[in-house]
């Protein structure tokens, strides 16, 4: 029925087989890298470009001390965070979050000016609670996709 109703609008379906083959292959991409993670981030208090107050899942990433961020909604962009500071890692209480279901850990991350992000992480990854400025652990963010 969806396809017949596309059909009539006249949408190209191999167009949109092109686009769902370019998404899979950017979230292949994203997961495979050398030093990402699956989890789930949201800001508490100030304001960080391209990070919403609620829980987003999506992909995470050290790059020297910067954060980034990609968010798993349809991965068109990255959140690049200069951090100052990470606290130790605390346990997520079951009502606290959602969506996703996977994550038990929350580290908080502190940007300046006084912007501090909480980034959820799953039992496997302890990526958040690693303090910045260890090295790098992958090639820089390309804004491609």
């Amino acid at each position: 029925m969806l396809i017949a109703l596309l059909a009539a609008l006249g949408v190209n379906l191999l167009v949109l087989v092109a686009l769902l083959a370019a998404l899979l292959v950017r979230r292949r991409r994203l997961s495979r890298r050398p030093g990402a993670f699956r989890g789930a981030a949201r800001v508490v208090e100030g304001d960080a470009r391209g990070l919403r107050r609620r829980w987003t899942a999506g992909y995470g990433l050290w790059v020297r001390d910067v954060f980034v961020w990609t968010p798993a909604s349809l991965l068109l962009h990255t959140v690049l965070l200069p951090v100052d500071a990470v606290s130790a890692a605390r346990s997520v209480a079951p009502k606290e979050m959602r969506r996703p279901r996977h994550l038990s850990a929350v580290a908080t991350l502190t940007a300046a000016p006084s912007t501090l992000v909480e980034v959820a992480v799953g039992e496997q990854d302890d990526v958040p609670a690693r303090p910045p400025g260890t090295g790098t652990t992958g090639p820089p963010p390309r804004s491609r996709l």
